[in-house]
């Protein structure tokens, strides 16, 4: 089986003046990226791809170098589009990712609907694995759109992954069929 491997970046530094689609990681991330390295290596990666937000971009070149691979950034592996949307509190950013998610033809966070969001993350991921000849591709990307990814080609709800999934962390998929095994792999807390 070649594996398509979907990455949530690693803990990024919160900073509510900055949208978080500039958010770069924290130094508690950086640490991180070193366990999500061997992670991947142990799962046979030979390919980093990785979405152009700061923290993405900075876990997939910590990782890659860590790996001596090379790292491709690629155009709509981003999260939703929340421009103008400001800082949300935990609380208020969960209640409307549930509404997004179950209301998937309607904008209720930033400019995006979570159906144009999964069409262009889709279209992506097709590009990137058109081209990959058997080898296992990691795609280090976001919560929201991996979200929307697997439950769409599997029998989950996107919002339920959500509290499974930590800063870093990982699902493993098929990559012909993305059927997913069901396990999230997340970097253990250091406390």
């Amino acid at each position: 089986m070649t594996k398509l491997i979907l990455v949530k970046h690693a803990t990024p530094q919160i900073i509510p003046e900055v949208i978080s689609h500039r958010w770069v990681l924290s130094d508690a991330g950086r640490c991180r990226c070193g366990w999500l390295a061997d992670e991947l290596n142990a799962q046979g990666v030979s390919r980093i791809f990785s979405s152009f937000e700061p923290k993405a971009l900075e876990t997939a070149a910590l990782v890659a170098v860590r790996l001596g691979l090379m790292m491709e950034p690629c155009r709509n592996l981003h999260e939703n589009d929340r421009t103008g949307l400001g800082f949300l509190t935990h609380e208020e950013l969960q209640r409307r990712l549930r509404e997004f998610f179950q209301q998937p033809a309607r904008i209720t966070i930033g400019r995006e609907t979570a159906n144009h969001e999964f069409q262009r993350f889709a279209e992506a991921i097709a590009n990137i694995v058109s081209k990959e000849d058997g080898r296992h591709s990691a795609i280090i990307t976001h919560g929201t759109v991996l979200r929307l990814f697997v439950a769409h080609h599997n029998a989950i709800a996107p919002f339920d992954l959500r509290s499974r999934l930590g800063l870093p962390s990982y699902v493993v998929l098929d990559a012909g069929s993305f059927s997913f095994d069901g396990e999230a792999h997340n970097c253990p807390d250091p406390g």
